[in-house]
């Protein structure tokens, strides 16, 4: 029996996928990181406001924080960039942003708690979700902006600096 046919397909194959492999493909881009949105933006009279572009460290990436505020309350907290370079930066990410966005509508922005093991994104969220608060000046949203507290992040007992 001649396996040859059968060695060269694989090795094509393999070769083809190698080649397609892209590290990137692991980035959210303002495109589609509008999945990763808690609450809802679509309140008459709501204010949005874009927070700083925060690398995280060791560079892993950088993460924009967008929210939307209405009558002193955030109604929405979503993400205006998030780029991510490598599959557990990724992952890491793209499970904890949700966690961070949940506790920031839940706390109406007040101080939010670090999630363990990933302290790099819980702070860089922190400074952006901060710089977006601070934007929030004038009319009815403008307390969101004087006392939310997002200095700094409250580390999980135990935390790691890592991500």
């Amino acid at each position: 029996m001649n396996r040859s046919p059968v060695v060269i397909a694989a090795t094509v194959a393999g070769l083809a996928l190698a080649l397609g492999f892209r590290p990137g493909a692991g980035t959210i881009t303002p495109s589609n990181a509008k999945a990763l949105t808690t609450g809802n933006a679509n309140i008459s009279g709501a204010q949005t406001v874009v927070g700083s572009d925060q690398a995280l460290a060791g560079g892993l990436g950088d993460i924009q924080v967008k929210v939307t505020a209405a009558n002193g309350r955030i109604v929405s907290v979503g993400m205006a960039k998030m780029n991510l370079h490598g599959p557990q930066s990724a992952q890491i990410s793209n499970n904890v942003i949700p966690q961070l966005q949940q506790q920031t509508v839940a706390t109406n922005g007040g101080p939010i708690h670090a999630v363990s093991g990933a302290t790099y994104t819980s702070k860089a969220y922190a400074t952006s979700l901060q710089a977006a608060l601070d934007q929030l000046k004038g009319g009815p949203n403008a307390a969101l902006a004087a006392s939310n507290g997002n200095g700094r992040v409250i580390q999980p007992q135990g935390g790691e600096e890592r991500d």
